[in-house]
């Protein structure tokens, strides 16, 4: 199919400034080629995209200068007439430079326009033209993308209109679109949640309003992937339905060896455009959301695995971001290895990072020779060490999945019993990245590096420990790694001399934002404290669309001792999630208590936890079919109580509150 596309060539009139006198010139060429032709009339029928692309460049040029204009649209009244674009605005008359209009430009004051349609300019509509932002050759290869995607699977188009990519990776890519039938087809209660006023994660639950645009991400899993790898993404997605600040899955489906999941769009800017330049309390509302959406998925036994930025879709305008790609995401095993167990157990309710083992329940006497001969290693010349040629022992096995950089120690010396504390480590390395003002830090090639790359920091005295906490230990001749090592506040003070010196707030980022900004349909920004009370009888909310702080309530710049105090903080926090030993690294209900991040003016985070199927005040009437495996909830029905099977993200209890199943009635033991 040909592709029209305006030229790069300096012919092209829009890469003229509106004074040049060739403008003239391309005026009567015009006039002359159409006395000639007949009125121009492009062939575009069935491409608006190629009408929106048009008009996008003259929008494009205009922002960058090249023409200081303004852009006035109209609607179309036939499909294939291309919107107007006035180049008159901030020229010379016309009279001064002989120009004369030509007479089928129409009117730019286009009375039967909707107002609220211009209203909507800065929200959806933008959103849904994403796409023309990017340079021509990456339009046309996804729009190629979602050629064939809708011809893989037919019946997407049916429901949704795919409008951008939004991302590419090894396994999978992730695409922009409309959900055509939100409003009148699907029951959306299960995925949405109940999350109360008050929760930070209410944007979640409340449904759009009638008759809006509803932005959804649309992952497409390649033919590639393992399928056990893609039953067991789907199924924890699944089972993540309820959680806080995770990316919530609304729908799967395949069609012959198509796989593709529906998820809400989250909108989100690069780590990198806003890493350096977020305050405290930016940082804050980031952290919350982060470790508000790791404490639900561990307590549903679930590892994420990958937490880096880029799986931690954030809004900096607004302090919302949700943990997404769950596709190397694991479930928890409490099963004891028979070869190389760790000291340390499994996850269960009350330690969640796993507790040291008692000293009856491995050979103390084994481990300290095996001690012995590391440290003996350690002071070997070069040449005299290395791997054996033929190594007999029996090998280690264990989960590796992480990216580089992000990786646990527990990771890297292949630990057998992990547990969520691997994804606190990663959530530390984030937090390590906004205080030491750069990033990425560690970028090591292989397990080794990366183990080496640590030690540097911590010591050789702490990596002994922890390695062997997992039944394993560090032997390294290298020179530069000291047995002490230093502090986490030591490296950070290190990479950022002036941490403890405070910026001047960013006004486009939250919560020093006074200009209004939309959210696709959603809430802005963080609940504040002053929430109305919300009653649990209510199970459905309204989505505003709220906008950010007024100036009335945007807080005042922090003081220098006030930055202080904020940091000192911070690098407390850092100090725990970065703990080398993971049975003594916080846990993120833990990280959520820490001075850094509590806020006594909030409600506290048990009160807005919700526990997984089973659990809380309602627990009792709950129950899982031991034969089917599916979920049931016990509600009374004519007197009599009764089964009732629900899906995924349904009979939730969160704090001190039943599920919504159980918030009227009163059951009897």
């Amino acid at each position: 199919m040909a592709t029209m596309l305006l030229s790069q060539h300096s012919s092209n009139p829009l890469e003229v400034g509106s004074s040049d006198i060739r403008n003239k010139a391309y005026h009567e060429e015009y006039v002359s080629a159409r006395n000639t032709n007949g009125a121009f009339k492009p062939h575009l029928r069935g491409r608006p995209d190629m009408v929106e692309y048009h008009n996008h460049l003259a929008h494009l040029y205009s922002k960058q200068g090249v023409v200081p204009s303004t852009i006035k649209r109209r609607r179309p009244s036939h499909p294939d007439e291309l919107p107007v674009v006035d180049l008159d605005e901030s020229m010379e008359s016309a009279d001064d430079m002989n120009f004369e209009a030509p007479h089928d430009m129409g009117n730019l004051d286009d009375d039967d326009e909707d107002p609220d349609e211009d209203a909507d300019a800065d929200g959806e509509t933008d959103e849904e033209k994403t796409l023309y932002l990017k340079p021509p050759e990456e339009q046309q290869e996804i729009q190629l993308e979602i050629a064939n995607l809708n011809n893989a699977v037919p019946s997407l188009s049916e429901d949704y209109t795919i409008v951008d990519r939004l991302g590419t990776g090894t396994f999978s890519s992730v695409y922009k679109a409309i959900d055509l039938a939100y409003h009148y087809k699907w029951d959306n209660t299960a995925w949405h949640g109940y999350h109360p006023p008050t929760s930070s994660a209410h944007h979640q639950s409340a449904p759009y309003s009638p008759g809006t645009k509803v932005f959804v991400a649309i992952k497409r899993i390649y033919v590639t992937s393992n399928p056990e790898r893609i039953r067991n993404e789907i199924s924890i997605m699944e089972d993540c339905r309820g959680c806080r600040h995770t990316s919530q899955l609304i729908t799967a489906f395949r069609h012959q060896d198509q796989v593709v999941a529906i998820m809400p769009y989250t909108r989100n800017e690069d780590f990198r455009e806003f890493y350096k330049d977020l305050s405290m309390a930016g940082i804050k509302a980031y952290f919350r959301c982060m470790f508000r959406a790791l404490r639900d998925i561990h307590a549903r036994g679930i590892i994420h695995r990958d937490v880096k930025p880029a799986n931690f879709l954030y809004d900096p305008r607004t302090g919302i971001g949700a943990l997404c790609d769950f596709g190397l995401a694991s479930r928890m095993d409490g099963s004891t290895p028979a070869h190389g167990a760790c000291l340390h157990t499994s996850a269960t309710r009350e330690h969640p990072h796993g507790k040291i083992r008692g000293r009856n329940d491995y050979d103390v006497d084994l481990l300290k020779k095996m001690q012995r001969e590391a440290r003996q290693k350690s002071s070997w010349s070069s040449d005299r060490v290395g791997y054996p040629d033929k190594d007999t022992r029996a090998p280690s096995k264990a989960n590796r999945a992480g990216t580089r950089g992000f990786r646990a120690p527990e990771v890297l010396l292949k630990c057998s019993q992990q547990t969520g504390a691997i994804d606190v480590w990663s959530a530390g390395m984030i937090l390590l990245f906004f205080l030491a003002g750069k990033f990425p830090l560690l970028q090591s090639s292989d397990d080794i590096e990366a183990l080496m790359e640590i030690a540097t920091i911590i010591g050789r005295q702490k990596m002994e420990k922890t390695a062997i906490l997992h039944s394993r230990t560090f032997a390294t001749n290298v020179p530069s790694i000291s047995q002490e090592g230093i502090s986490w506040r030591e490296f950070v003070e290190k990479q950022n001399p002036n941490i403890f010196k405070p910026r001047t707030p960013d006004p486009r980022y939250y919560p020093y934002n006074d200009h209004e900004t939309h959210s696709p349909g959603g809430l802005n920004h963080p609940p504040p404290s002053s929430s109305p009370s919300y009653s649990y009888g209510q199970t459905r909310f309204s989505r505003s669309r709220s906008t950010t702080p007024t100036r009335a309530n945007i807080p005042a710049p922090p003081t220098a001792e006030s930055h202080r105090i904020e940091v000192e903080a911070a690098l407390s926090l850092l100090a725990e999630v970065m703990h080398p030993e993971s049975t003594r690294r916080i846990t993120p209900r833990g990280a959520l208590y820490h001075p850094f991040l509590a806020d006594p003016s909030e409600p506290e985070d048990d009160d807005l936890f919700p526990h997984p199927f089973g659990d809380g005040v309602c627990g009792k009437w709950h129950y899982v079919d031991e034969r089917t495996d599916e979920q049931y909830v016990i509600i009374l029905d004519d007197e009599e109580q009764k089964g009732r099977r629900v899906i995924s993200g349904e009979g939730i209890a969160i704090g001190r509150w039943p599920c919504e199943f159980h918030r009227h009635a009163c059951y009897e033991e």
